[in-house]
């Protein structure tokens, strides 16, 4: 398998995996696959990270807007080991929980890692989302103070994680966005 050495997949890790995550047998081995593809020849996956360049550059994250949020939320200090990428697979899976998804999707959004979604946070987010179609900063700015009118229901200009979740599972197209496929 790729770059690796003969090491690969048990049965019994394959399996564990599975049972640990929202990822089929099929998907954990394509992740495998790809992480192996990118260590160095020779060596062994279980001792290898790949950093957040790396994992940036895969297809699935490399046109995704908020590829670099993605990487800071779930490596380990820049840096990917396999089990990071499959952890980060299974909250993008189609299987995963919505509160799952909707926890890590507050964390990628919290641009400055306060535990809250603020103004500043909102704005980072339609920039990015609508990059293609730019906004004025005016337009931008007024859609985050109608976002935070809308959701914000303790009126402390900012939104909570159950905020942030309550307001998503009103959006039915939130848990069919947030998603990858590895």
């Amino acid at each position: 398998m790729g770059q690796c050495t003969s090491l690969s997949l048990t049965a019994e890790e394959l399996e564990e995996y599975q049972v640990l995550t929202f990822l089929t047998k099929e998907e954990i081995l394509r992740i495998h696959d790809a992480f192996c593809s990118s260590c160095p020849q020779g060596k062994d996956y279980t001792q290898e990270k790949l950093s957040t360049e790396q994992v940036c550059a895969w297809p699935q994250l490399k046109v995704n807007p908020f590829q670099d949020r993605i990487c800071q939320v779930f490596s380990t200090d820049g840096y990917f080991t396999f089990e990071d990428i499959v952890g980060m697979a299974s909250v993008f899976s189609d299987l995963a929980c919505p509160s799952l998804k909707i926890e890590y999707a507050f964390r990628v959004y919290d641009f400055n890692d306060d535990g809250f979604i603020d103004q500043e946070d909102l704005q980072h987010v339609i920039r990015r989302l609508v990059d293609k179609n730019p906004l004025s900063e005016e337009e931008i700015v007024s859609l985050a103070d109608h976002i935070l009118q809308e959701a914000d229901l303790d009126k402390d200009k900012m939104l909570s994680l159950a905020e942030f979740e309550q307001a998503m599972m009103k959006s039915p197209d939130f848990l069919h966005s947030f998603r990858i496929y590895f």
